[in-house]
């Protein structure tokens, strides 16, 4: 581990330890101000690894054992007592010989902390002391002051940590769009590559973090309201965010992308595939970390010149596009960028007029159990399973298949067309081992679209079902013009009056070759089926930076605005959250736990200190929520018992509260055992 990723997790451990520190200081600072006397404040659990003490000073372990003695060793002295001490009588010896009555410990266990005050005990409510400086003897206001101090702290650090990040600034990218996917709210709403979104919703997007965070958090499918600015002018718009596909996530998107530059990655934070231990690029990528694009299709373009770019790119019928490159040495090269489709949004495959394409082998991790057999560019012409056999797999049911032999412990048999070779290629007895993600496995490979136009799948009621095209068959010709790939049928289909003939021919299941026989399907395509067609977009593979335009002011009062205005946006999605998560509109499987957070924390860390306080300050306010939760051993429960006590005039009993605190002790604890399960699943499993 380099030393920059060292000093990054050190900040992120002093980081969570502070953020427990400050909510604590919290009830600490409550209980004085209140008169309650503070036995111990903590940062930890355990035993004490070091402790501090008024007139003992710091100390190896805990001063508890030194700080008696000393006391009864005085009143002996004195001669003036020899049974037992009163607390208050303690106290006030603890005064005369000038000793501290709160020790401050750091405890050996960094996950969490308390405040012991006098005469409070959350797992022993009948704890009481008759001291009139216990917590016990203060009125019911007092004691919600003290117990609500900590989430009103941590509340305060989450704006103090956005301000402090909005002076420094904040390294974002901008609130722009820089990609849409097919058939997305955001391309249905008229959203444009290279548009930025000003308002959303009636606020104001700064960054693309917020215009996500906004997102998340309006009503689903309800039209909202939109100020964009494209070209200097303003144009309102309405989009309707959606969920995404299963495995995206839970949460409202729109569908679109942040800005990325014409220029590749930052070379500090990437190395090449043969050398140095940080993410790898691989040599075959055709925008090197460093690189800069200088021109598109010999037009000079600026690094800010994505859009124009993307129009090129939309412009391209499929074609590769023409770039000129400067390297980070200052040497100029010509590249042909490779153009693919993109992805539809949501459930819906990627289809050109209901037909599915067949999936090809684009790039074979390292660790993958097809490593040396298959290779990039494949086709997969069909996949056994336990002896069944289905030719022409869409990239959906290769997938589908893989991760069902792989639960179910099964090797699977590939058969591939492979460029350069008249006959077809098997590769027999892989097991899918290889970890996709949670509690998923698979054969470690990324899929893309073949280019030829082979017919793995026909979608029900759609023009080319309606039209009889089979599965598993070529299409040669549109209108009788011949088409070689999934581009030219695309291209092909969508600049027609609607009146179209496929051309198509079976495949011979022994060679992968289309029969002899072509059979034409006549099709008329309504208005909004051509107009599907056009709204396929194109993507590229490049490896782009994100443009970053950092967040910042120099004025106080917009930070603490600022601020203010996130710290109640967090609040309030996270209270969504759980909502949502209620209604089962959102699963417990977007639930982190301590595990999940170190991993999620060292990767904002690494980003920079910005992005490491924006972490800390989301940490604090989910902390303030969760501790407010109405549960028993909490300190929203403790608040639920103070106002109970406050309308019933007296406190439950002793044994009702011991038996809610057992209930929310093992709410607590089943809580912490399913998020760690699931962050164990998803980094590991």
């Amino acid at each position: 581990m380099t030393l920059p990723n060292v000093l990054a997790i050190a900040g992120l451990v002093f980081g969570f330890g502070f953020v427990v520190f400050f909510h604590e200081l919290g009830h600490f600072l409550a209980a004085k101000w209140v008169g309650i006397k503070v036995e111990q404040f903590a940062v930890g659990f355990g035993h004490a690894i070091l402790a501090f003490r008024k007139g003992l000073g710091l100390r190896v372990g805990s001063t508890t054992k030194e700080y008696e003695r000393r006391v009864k060793e005085h009143l002996l002295q004195k001669g003036e007592r020899k049974g037992d001490i009163t607390t208050a009588e303690f106290s006030a010896v603890a005064v005369e010989l000038g000793l501290g009555e709160t020790e401050y410990r750091l405890n050996w266990m960094p996950l969490g902390g308390y405040v012991k005050m006098l005469g409070q005990d959350d797992l022993n409510p009948s704890a009481q002391s008759d001291d009139p400086h216990a917590y016990n003897r203060k009125s019911v206001g007092a004691r919600m002051f003290v117990v609500s101090a900590g989430v009103i702290m941590n509340v305060l650090l989450a704006a103090i940590f956005f301000m402090a990040v909005f002076l420094m600034g904040f390294n974002v990218p901008p609130s722009m769009v820089g990609g849409v996917t097919t058939n997305s709210p955001a391309q249905q709403a008229g959203l444009q590559v290279g548009d930025r979104v000003r308002y959303l919703d009636g606020d104001y997007q700064h960054d693309f973090t917020k215009l996500q965070l906004n997102t998340a958090l309006v009503k689903p499918d309800h039209p909202i309201p939109m100020l964009i600015e494209r070209d200097g002018k303003f144009i309102n718009l309405t989009v309707r965010p959606r969920r995404p596909a299963p495995e995206e996530g839970d949460f409202l998107v729109m569908g679109v992308r942040p800005m990325p530059d014409l220029a590749g990655l930052n070379p500090k934070e990437y190395v090449r595939a043969d050398n140095g231990d940080g993410p790898k690029i691989d040599e075959t990528i055709q925008i090197l970390p460093g690189d800069v694009i200088t021109a598109v299709n010999d037009k000079s373009v600026q690094a800010q010149d994505y859009a124009i770019f993307d129009r090129a790119l939309q412009a391209s019928g499929g074609k590769p596009i023409k770039l000129t490159v400067r390297d980070i040495n200052g040497k100029t090269r010509t590249v042909e960028a490779k153009v693919s489709f993109e992805q539809f949004f949501g459930d819906t495959p990627f289809n050109i007029g209901g037909m599915e394409p067949r999936p090809t082998i684009e790039m074979i991790e390292q660790a993958s159990p097809v490593a040396g057999k298959l290779m990039p560019g494949d086709v997969v012409e069909a996949i056994v399973v336990n002896g069944e056999q289905q030719r022409s797999p869409t990239i959906g049911s290769f997938k589908s298949q893989v991760q069902a032999a792989a639960r179910e412990n099964r090797k699977v048999d590939f058969v591939v067309k492979r460029k350069g070779a008249d006959d077809l290629t098997q590769v027999a007895g892989v097991v899918p081992t290889f970890r996709t993600g949670q509690n998923r496995r698979g054969v470690g490979v990324r899929l893309g679209e073949e280019t030829q136009p082979v017919v793995a799948n026909v979608i029900a009621d759609s023009p080319a079902a309606r039209a009889g095209v089979p599965r598993d068959s070529l299409i040669q010709k549109i209108n009788g013009k011949p088409v070689a790939s999934w581009m030219e049928v695309n291209e092909a289909l969508k600049a027609t009056d609607g009146n179209v003939v496929i051309t198509a021919a079976r495949l011979d299941p022994r060679t992968g070759k289309p029969v002899a026989e072509s059979v034409d399907y006549g099709i008329a395509l309504a208005s909004a089926e051509i107009e599907g067609l056009k709204n396929i977009r194109y993507a590229h593979e490049l490896l782009l930076r994100d443009r970053i335009e950092p967040r910042k002011t120099s004025n106080p009062f917009i930070a603490a605005g600022w601020g203010v205005t996130e710290t109640r946006d967090l609040l309030l999605q996270f209270y969504l959250t759980l909502q949502r998560l209620a209604q089962g509109s959102v699963s417990a499987g977007n639930l982190m736990g301590p595990l999940g957070i170190v991993h999620a924390g060292s990767k904002f860390a690494l980003k920079g200190t910005d992005w490491l306080i924006w972490f800390l300050a989301m940490i604090s306010a989910n902390l303030a929520v969760v501790n407010f939760l109405p549960i028993p051993i909490v300190d929203g429960g403790l608040f639920t018992f103070l106002i109970i006590e406050k309308i019933a005039g007296k406190p439950l009993s002793p044994r009702m509260q011991t038996v809610a605190q057992l209930v929310g002790m093992a709410i607590i604890l089943s809580v912490f055992v399913l998020v760690t399960y699931q962050d164990i699943s998803r980094l590991w499993l």
